[in-house]
């Protein structure tokens, strides 16, 4: 798949979180009920945070996050999204505006192969050459460009702090990131200024493919740039999802 398509794609399927709560509330006239569900916004809910979720087609599988409220969804055979359901106070006098909705701290997680989205021909055999590749992509923003939503000629993220670390574990070529980046020019909130956090991310080449494979895995917090993080807060929910990514042989027919 080219890289424009499949970059739509993701941008299209993968930020749930953008607009998570949208859905519940456009064009209500009663009361906003106290509290959203899975179901309310179109996603399935996570009911057995202990069984694994497969991608087949790319060849892994992952534990999804763990705690209350996670909801997935699946961005066709590419991957799957996670985002938690805010915890709205209720019943509410009239439907906030979508900026406000907008603004809410939102919590996602995400797995996702970057095949279609990096520039074909890459051959990276071990983690230092990982290290260096992961470096140009978050310079070229792309991991913010994915959890950013839908774009607009405005849309645009400026790097606030990034730190890319090799993994020497036996057998796997994996590095961890921790990344932000200032984000301006939402389309459905193009007055706010956002930051996006990644922290404890990470990305691995699946070890059984001849071709260069590599899944993407990480927790996304975006917030108003004039709050703090509290990813820190929710560590115990998303470290097991990063730490779970096991790979598998992939299903030829469904790749």
């Amino acid at each position: 798949m080219a890289r424009n398509k499949m970059f739509s794609l993701v941008l299209l399927t993968a930020t749930v979180y953008a607009g998570l709560t949208a859905t519940a509330f456009v064009g209500a006239t009663d009361v906003v009920p106290a509290q959203l569900n899975c179901n309310a916004v179109q996603l399935l809910a996570v009911i057995k945070p202990d069984e694994r979720i497969e991608v087949p087609a790319r060849g892994f599988s992952l534990l999804p996050p763990q705690g209350e409220r996670w909801c997935y969804r699946r961005l066709t055979s590419f991957g799957v999204n996670f985002s938690k359901i805010p915890p709205f106070a209720g019943p509410l006098e009239k439907p906030p505006s979508l900026e406000e909705i907008v603004a809410t701290r939102m919590f996602s997680s995400i797995a996702l192969s970057l095949q279609g989205l990096i520039r074909e021909g890459t051959d990276i055999q071990n983690p230092a050459e990982l290290k260096t590749f992961v470096d140009g992509l978050i310079r070229e923003n792309l991991f913010f460009q994915v959890v950013g939503g839908l774009s607009s000629p405005n849309h645009r993220f400026s790097i606030l702090e990034s730190n890319v670390t090799a993994e020497n574990l036996p057998g796997e070529v994996c590095v961890r990131f921790n990344a932000r980046a200032k984000e301006r020019g939402n389309r459905q909130a193009p007055a706010l200024v956002f930051v996006l956090n990644l922290p404890d991310n990470r990305v691995c080449r699946h070890p059984g493919l001849s071709e260069t494979e590599l899944v993407w895995i990480g927790f996304v917090e975006r917030y108003l740039a004039s709050e703090q993080p509290r990813s820190d807060a929710l560590k115990r929910e998303y470290e097991p999802f990063v730490q779970s990514l096991q790979f598998m042989t992939p299903h030829a027919s469904t790749r």
